[in-house]
C-alpha cells in the first residue's frame, strides 16, 4: 500500500512533469510555439487568453483527477493501517 513516502514521491513527479509540460508549452520565451503541444495555434487567429483559458481548464481537470486518486489511496492507506493495529492489539 502507498506510504506517506510514496505519496510524496508522486506529488514531485507530478509537480517535475507539469512543469516539464509548461516548459514544453510556453518554450523559453515565454510565449507558446509551434512545437505541436498547441499545433498552429498561432495561426488560426486563438487569443492568449482563448489558450490560457484552455490550459488553465485542463489543468484543473488534472488536479481534480490527482486529488482523487491520492484521497483514494489515502483512505486505502487508513483502513489497512487501521486493520493492522486491530491485528497487533489482540496479540
Amino acid at each position: 500500500m502507498a506510504s506517506q513516502e510514496d505519496l510524496r514521491q508522486l506529488e514531485q513527479r507530478v509537480d517535475s512533469k507539469l512543469a516539464q509540460l509548461e516548459q514544453q508549452l510556453y518554450g523559453g520565451d515565454g510565449g507558446a510555439k509551434d512545437s505541436g503541444v498547441l499545433p498552429g495555434a498561432r495561426q488560426t487567429g486563438n487569443s492568449d487568453a482563448q489558450v490560457l483559458k484552455k490550459v488553465s481548464t485542463r489543468l484543473q481537470d488534472f488536479e481534480a483527477q490527482i486529488t482523487a486518486q491520492l484521497s483514494n489511496l489515502q483512505s486505502d492507506f487508513d483502513k489497512k493501517l487501521s486493520h493492522v493495529n486491530r491485528g497487533a492489539s489482540s496479540m
